[in-house]
């Protein structure tokens, strides 16, 4: 008898068809035709449109070293980082799990090729990716007040995207504030109470030396903290420019108003939409709908739409480069031997 399909790739699978259909609603909405037209003006300035993301990314590598205390703020490190990251994000688009697929895969390279402490390189992981949503609220807010001023969208559009925006920053304030007031810690001391925790000793030991980890980067580190906020803030901006470059390159530039308001968006719909790899047709049709309102042309949006796909593809071929590269490696020097290299 055949094994059944376990139920976690039903999931996946389902998540698939839904971002196929809305992928292939997308498609049959437009001329596919003007797609390929305005696709073609692209060219060489796609090295462009990479440059910019590379911008993007580079930011946010920066935020993630500003709260890895582990390694020194440099230049070696950061290019080290640049590679983790790089096949992490890969997992991030192609896996259904919100954004959060590379995370585990980031965390292993890091303690197995680099000798970092797993504790800490948990706390790392979950406060870089804080440090990114934390800084979105602020970008998310400005577009949002951009949006009040902005006619086009309608009344009943804004109110939508204000809903979610809300919904959005209660979910990821309170996330942080779970982790700054250590209440998992808290729910860890309620747990000792019952006679069924002395089988758990082990596990919710490893979760408050975790909770502890947290508590030193956003108190005692809180300077790292704040820069990472600050960096991963200009990695939004900076995506908001990589916009106005596709924009540009396919010969419809938009004042700076309407690329905040349509990156935000975009970003906002990602993150609700993130158990759909890569947020597959719900991006393009945020796009079709986005470019449709500012330009008068929705195909506009998804040739922009596609040209950031194509983006997302250069990543994962570098990223599973890259990752095959280090199931190859062995183990690289620990940490206290890398630090010294490097400062040498």
């Amino acid at each position: 008898m055949a094994n059944p399909i376990p139920s976690r790739l039903w999931v996946k699978l389902a998540m698939v068809v839904v971002g196929a259909g809305l992928l292939v609603a997308v498609l049959a909405s437009i001329d596919l035709g003007q797609v390929l037209a305005l696709l073609g003006r692209l060219g060489w300035g796609f090295l462009l449109v990479m440059a910019a993301a590379a911008l993007v990314f580079s930011a946010d590598v920066a935020s993630w070293l500003a709260v890895l205390p582990a390694l020194p703020f440099k230049l070696r490190p950061w290019l080290w980082l640049w590679r983790v990251r790089l096949v992490g994000e890969m997992l991030n688009v192609v896996t259904p799990l919100g954004g959060l697929g590379g995370e585990p895969a980031k965390g292993l390279i890091l303690v197995k090729h680099r000798g970092l402490d797993p504790r800490e390189t948990v706390a790392s992981l979950l406060v870089a990716r804080t440090s990114l949503l934390l800084s979105f609220l602020p970008f998310l807010g400005i577009a949002y007040a951009l949006m009040l001023r902005e006619p086009t969208l309608g009344a009943d559009t804004v109110t939508a995207i204000g809903i979610g925006s809300l919904l959005f920053a209660g979910g990821i304030l309170g996330f942080f504030l779970v982790q700054r007031f250590r209440i998992t810690s808290r729910l860890v001391g309620f747990i000792h109470r019952f006679r069924f925790a002395a089988g758990l000793e082990r596990f919710l030991g490893e979760i408050r030396a975790v909770d502890r980890e947290l508590h030193r980067l956003y108190v005692e580190s809180s300077p790292r903290f704040a820069a990472a906020l600050a960096l991963a803030f200009a990695g939004w901006l900076l995506g908001a420019l990589e916009l106005y470059v596709i924009s540009s390159l396919l010969g419809y530039p938009l004042t700076v108003p309407e690329i905040l308001i349509i990156e935000a968006v975009v970003q906002l719909v990602r993150q609700a939409t993130g158990l759909i790899p890569g947020s597959l047709g719900a991006v393009e049709g945020a796009f079709l709908l986005l470019y449709g309102a500012f330009a008068g042309e929705p195909s506009v949006g998804v040739a922009v739409a596609l040209v950031r796909r194509a983006r997302d593809l250069v990543w994962i071929g570098a990223g599973l480069a890259i990752g095959y590269g280090y199931l190859e490696m062995r183990k690289e020097a620990p940490v206290g031997l890398a630090k010294t290299n490097e400062n040498s």
